[in-house]
């Protein structure tokens, strides 16, 4: 993509994820980020539109991100790792052997639901009242179908289905019903077994957040193995 439609499709997509809203032209011309005359933004704008990046919920609305405009994001957030200066810490010691101490220590700092399971069958999961808000209330719908999601155990049949090498972060987009749940993920070995932690949630979430604890967790974790 055209690094100036990359920008802009990003700076749309993390001020909707703040905000919960549809994103108008006008409202992004009053950013200082931006730059663009009027008729270049809704050009470019629509450019994204055209892409299947972005689209408009109803006439003369601002613009949503698509799961196509989500992936774009995701796929520039991996290739560009940020330091966010996160306030995870880790002790990579405890955690060799332990699936819950993990999937509890990553859970106090992301945003959203950390999943975590082994092949041996050991399951675990935290983090619900994270995304227990007044904001996340508005999504209530997704929220219930996440939380039916994971006690079903269908996140380990969707994750396990996929080719995942070992400390790399991956990420999906799993539509249930007509909604979409946003899952970060890494395949890492505890005490010897072939395990997945998974960061999950609706599709505005913190990405940046989570991506960035992932790393440092799985930075931490191998320099102990």
């Amino acid at each position: 993509m055209d690094p100036k439609l990359l920008e802009l499709l990003k700076i749309v997509i993390e001020n909707y994820i703040s905000r919960g809203e549809p994103v108008g032209s006008k409202f992004l011309n009053s950013l200082e980020d931006i730059t663009y005359a009027p008729s270049t933004l809704r050009k470019y704008l629509n450019e994204l539109e055209g892409g299947g990046y972005l689209y408009q919920p109803y006439h003369s609305a601002g613009r949503l991100p698509t799961i196509k405009g989500f992936s774009n994001y995701l796929d520039d957030l991996l290739i560009n790792e940020e330091d966010l200066s996160s306030d995870f810490n880790f002790n990579a010691k405890m955690a060799r052997n332990s699936l819950r101490f993990i999937v509890e220590s990553l859970g106090k700092s992301t945003d959203g639901v950390v999943v975590g399971f082994l092949k041996n069958d050991e399951y675990y999961f935290l983090g619900i009242n994270n995304l227990i808000t007044n904001d996340s209330l508005k999504d209530y719908e997704t929220i219930r179908l996440l939380i039916q999601f994971i006690e079903n155990k269908n996140i380990i049949k969707h994750l396990n289905s996929k080719m995942i090498r070992y400390n790399q972060i991956k990420y999906s987009f799993i539509k249930s019903k007509d909604k979409f749940i946003s899952s970060l993920y890494a395949k890492i070995n505890v005490n010897g077994y072939e395990g997945i932690i998974t960061v999950l949630g609706p599709v505005r979430i913190n990405y940046k957040k989570n991506m960035n604890i992932l790393q440092k967790f799985l930075k931490a974790y191998n320099s102990q193995i």
